[in-house]
């Protein structure tokens, strides 16, 4: 990947709607060599998709929550971290799950309604076999989560 790869994920990642010939004209490139090269991110796995991101407040979400989470060192199977962690992934109001390093194994971060959805929602969690223990923590600020805030 060349500084002209870098900057064309760069572009794509504050709109992934931005037209080949447009980021032709930023990069004074030909389109046909935009084209080129975003064929070759994707197959080579360094694109992997495009997203919209929804402002949560929009569709009736008032809030977001941390999920701080350790996992049961006992058990095997389908309570280790990693099959939390894909468990996690596929609950329709986290948006984001990674494991952590540090105090705490895991983390969810979670859409929700009231303070009502925010207790279910820990529930839930915390039901899910394999897990040792949770900590939540109610979300300050304007709940911005974006892909271009994920720098790599």
């Amino acid at each position: 990947m060349d500084e002209i790869d870098a900057k064309i994920i760069e572009i794509l990642s504050g709109d992934a709607r931005t037209s080949f010939r447009k980021i032709a004209k930023e990069l004074d490139r030909s389109p046909d060599t935009v084209i080129n090269r975003y064929q070759r991110l994707r197959e080579a796995g360094d694109i992997r998709g495009s997203t919209v991101v929804v402002e949560p407040g929009k569709i009736g979400y008032e809030g977001m929550a941390a999920f701080h989470i350790d996992v049961s060192t006992s058990g095997g199977g389908k309570t280790d971290s990693t099959s939390i962690l894909k468990t996690l992934i596929k609950m329709p109001n986290i948006i984001v799950a990674t494991k952590t390093v540090g105090e705490h194994d895991l983390l969810a971060i979670g859409v929700i309604h009231d303070f009502d959805h925010l207790m279910r929602l820990g529930k839930e969690i915390a039901e899910i076999p394999g897990i040792k223990s949770i900590q939540t923590a109610l979300w300050a600020g304007s709940g911005e989560i974006c892909p271009r805030y994920f720098i790599v």
